[in-house]
């Protein structure tokens, strides 16, 4: 947990509660009546989710690694070689006059640690030296230069001094032990929150959290669209109960679930006109087109119905209003309103007088007529054509069957509105 809080913060901490709301609202969905509000719900926030472990990891690896302690370990484990190392010397140096108490006695070897063995044993030589030797000793060791032994030897000799005069004292190593602490200290994270170091152990456990975390948010994501894409093209090929319809239409889309050809649906004389309205509309902007029999026009105030619209961006399809009479007594125009429904280029409501239903019912059996002449040819409507029947008497019964038959055959769809 302190890992956690120490690389994660609030930011990680909500990218976490944000994917498990969206998994929460994923299982909702399912025992839900309003499935896809839930996933709709679950998608958004799963997207929320993801770009909070995104920032997160990049906060995550924007930590440096910490190796203070190492260094210090490193320094510690060096310094203590080279004392024992340096005690076996101190010990190692012995004179002519030393009995063998004095050769067993390392009690020296402390002082040599501080100063350097060497340079004690040569400062003791330089006391018992007299002066006017003092000279002679500085030219010998400048003419043993040309001696190749001895310079190789003086060489040997002054290395030695060298790693003794360079030896950190334990002072010493005590003083970059605190300034490495400083240090350290001031690369700890500061309350901005600008530089951030941690242990590699710490971090490579918030590395594994950090992809845990981004995998679990994207999975979350995933499930939460395809349900969300399912339930789509589910409603989408519903009958009435379409979300959020685009012009989509086509043989593809249709087989991606099960389509009904043939629905029917009790309403009152109220809701009619209401349900009509929506049918139409949505079968329009799903690209669909239709013939509607019905005895008032539920859109009469439009003369094109919008196929796709965005603003003030987008197009339509014209709708055209005849009396069935009109149509009867002229079977070139019943010609074209089949033609243009069927290749989705216009709709058209076919209004019928009360008193004359069998106009209408006439005028349907021609349109069954044509299909079956095109069904011959296995033609098939590139999109959905819904044939809607609204009157108060239903249809004939034997073109009911003959539609029945024919509708999943070549994509067109029945939709009778009978009395609630």
């Amino acid at each position: 947990m302190y890992i956690f809080w120490q690389t994660f913060g609030l930011m990680g901490a909500a990218s976490c509660a944000a994917w498990a709301a969206a998994a929460a609202f994923v299982v909702a969905g399912v025992f839900s009546t309003n499935r896809m509000q839930a996933w709709l719900r679950a998608a958004a926030i799963a997207i929320g989710a993801v770009l909070l472990a995104i920032a997160t990891s990049e906060s995550i690896r924007s930590i440096e690694v910490d190796r203070s302690a190492e260094v210090l370990a490193a320094e510690a484990a060096g310094a203590k070689a080279a004392q024992a190392k340096l005690r076996g010397r101190a010990a190692g140096i012995r004179f002519a006059e030393d009995t063998a108490v004095d050769q067993a006695d390392i009690a020296g070897v402390s002082v040599a640690e501080e100063q350097g063995a060497y340079e004690r044993a040569v400062e003791e030589e330089l006391v018992k030296t007299p002066a006017y030797r003092s000279r002679g000793r500085q030219t010998r060791v400048e003419s043993r230069k040309s001696v190749p032994k001895t310079r190789a030897g003086e060489a040997s000799q002054d290395a030695q001094d060298n790693a003794l005069d360079t030896k950190p004292s334990p002072d010493a190593a005590v003083a970059s032990d605190k300034n490495r602490k400083q240090d350290s200290a001031s690369n700890a994270p500061d309350a901005s929150g600008a530089v951030r170091m941690l242990p590699e152990s710490q971090l490579v456990v918030a590395d594994q959290l950090d992809r845990i975390n981004r995998a679990v948010a994207q999975v979350v994501l995933a499930l939460a669209l395809g349900l969300v894409g399912f339930e789509y093209i589910q409603r989408w090929n519903s009958t009435f109960d379409s979300f959020w319809p685009v012009p989509l239409a086509g043989t593809f889309i249709d087989g991606l679930s099960t389509k009904s050809y043939m629905a029917t649906i009790a309403v009152t004389d109220t809701d009619r006109p209401l349900l009509l309205a929506r049918f139409l509309s949505d079968a329009v902007r799903k690209g669909e087109s239709f013939i509607l029999f019905a005895q008032a026009d539920p859109l009469p105030q439009h003369n094109a119905i919008d196929r796709f619209a965005v603003g003030p961006l987008g197009w339509n399809i014209p709708k055209r209003t005849f009396a069935g009479a009109e149509l009867a007594h002229d079977p070139s125009l019943t010609e074209i309103v089949f033609e243009t429904a069927w290749f989705g280029r216009g709709a058209f409501v076919v209004l019928g007088e009360s008193a004359a239903p069998a106009i209408l019912s006439g005028l349907l059996s021609g349109i069954v007529a044509a299909l079956n002449r095109r069904h011959v040819c296995r033609a098939v409507a590139r999109r959905t054509l819904n044939i809607v029947w609204a009157l108060p008497e239903p249809p004939p019964a034997d073109i009911t069957e003959e539609l029945a038959y024919l509708c999943p055959a070549m994509n067109l769809r029945l939709v009778v509105v009978s009395q609630a």
